[in-house]
């Protein structure tokens, strides 16, 4: 019998404003993927959906509400660390939302910024540019893949 497969569930919430940008977050020093630029999200929690996770981690990233209504399924990914660790996420996007985006974490991010999700800053993280990438094409599904020894690229 082989063992059963678990894996941390990542929840990603992807607002989406009217000139086409989404806020990235860019990530203190002390914090994993130091740095480097991420989407909004964070860890599934005990007793929730992926889809409550999703709003939470908006909640506490940016301090904006999201109407469940409002959040569009965008896709499934599974992502592949360079060391070989694996992941799953699941993203919504969103175009409404109540309050203004703020980096509402300071101690987890030094930066919040607005970018075109075709042409992301190439500090992304690899997890990111591939969800973005993805989001683009309209991929419902995909598996990203960190290169050995890389602080950038996906495939």
């Amino acid at each position: 019998m082989t063992d059963r497969y678990t894996s941390i569930v990542d929840v990603l919430m992807l607002p989406y404003r009217d000139d086409g940008r989404m806020p990235l977050l860019r990530r203190a020093h002390d914090q994993y993927a130091p740095g480097q630029l991420t989407v909004v999200g964070g860890h599934l929690e005990d007793g929730e959906s992926p889809l409550e996770g999703a709003i939470r981690e908006a909640e506490e990233e940016l301090g904006i509400w999201i109407n469940p209504r409002d959040a569009e399924f965008c896709g499934l990914f599974q992502f592949v660390a360079a060391d070989g660790a694996r992941r799953l996420g699941a993203a919504w996007v969103t175009r409404a939302w109540e309050g203004t985006p703020t980096n509402n974490e300071p101690d987890k991010h030094s930066e919040l910024l607005w970018a075109e999700p075709g042409d992301p800053p190439r500090d992304c993280h690899p997890y990111t540019q591939g969800v973005l990438r993805h989001f683009v094409e309209g991929t419902m599904y995909a598996v990203i893949t960190a290169e050995p020894a890389a602080t950038g690229g996906v495939a």
